[in-house]
């Protein structure tokens, strides 16, 4: 009956406690290792991509190809993009930002590469909608990342001296090292804001040109519901900074 109810052992709940503890720094510790993994291989696929990307000034390639060299810049970003990813997940927003910063200019000289290739008065492809867009989606990252930043202070990215001799652009995420202020705490509002601003002004250009394609009766695939995502990120990013604004005038 109760009365005859054992009491639970405090010894053993103790033990068991102290197990799942255990358990639960074993996860991290395995997650920490995984995270470090996928920057490690990144970080590799841009070193490789980079270097097919670039002319060849000192002979050590054999022959031209344009068309890797064409592949590798498009997937320079990609990388670039996932490693912000990797350390906005971790709160490392000030790495994102510099890792969302950098692939910009190559989201941005494809989409201009894209529409000069593009006959005067000739509609878009999807192809063209979707690197649009990706450009825009960097520039709501970038925004997104500083406004995630602690308040306040610089908006810094973290350098390691030993992977920059290596050739690498990431960082351990178990190493404090110093790092380079990208935005100072005063600014960081302020290029949020832009942008924000750009990201916002080249979205209306995409749904215009999306809405031609759709009268046209073109098929966009998935990429009438990726567009429809990036609208909703920019509506939280806008409803993040408008109060940031406020406060900060």
């Amino acid at each position: 009956d109760d009365d005859n109810a054992k009491e639970p052992d405090p010894a053993v709940s103790n033990k068991k406690a102290k197990m799942d503890n255990n358990n639960d720094d074993d996860e991290d510790d395995n997650d920490k290792d995984d995270i470090d993994l996928a920057l490690d291989m990144l970080s590799t696929s841009f070193s490789i991509f980079d270097w097919h990307s670039t002319d060849d000034d000192d002979n050590t390639k054999t022959e031209p190809d344009q068309e890797g060299k064409q592949y590798s810049l498009s997937q320079i970003p990609r990388v670039l993009s996932t490693i912000g990813d990797i350390h906005s997940y971790c709160g490392k927003y000030g790495d994102a930002v510099d890792a969302y910063c950098r692939a910009l200019p190559y989201r941005e000289n494809a989409a201009e590469e894209r529409q000069q290739a593009k006959g005067k008065g000739e509609s878009l492809s999807v192809d063209d909608l979707k690197g649009q867009r990706l450009l825009v989606e960097t520039y709501a990252l970038v925004a997104e990342a500083l406004l995630a930043c602690k308040e306040g202070e610089d908006v810094v990215c973290v350098n390691d001296e030993e992977n920059e001799e290596d050739g690498n652009i990431v960082e351990k995420s178990g190493k404090n090292t110093e790092g380079k202020v990208l935005v100072a705490a005063k600014d960081r509002i302020d290029f949020a804001e832009s942008h924000y601003d750009t990201a916002r002004e080249k979205l209306q250009d995409i749904v215009y040109q999306m809405g031609k394609m759709a009268a046209a009766k073109m098929d966009l695939g998935d990429e009438k519901k990726d567009i429809g995502y990036l609208v909703m990120m920019l509506v939280g990013i806008g409803n993040t900074l408008e109060p940031l604004k406020t406060k900060s005038s």
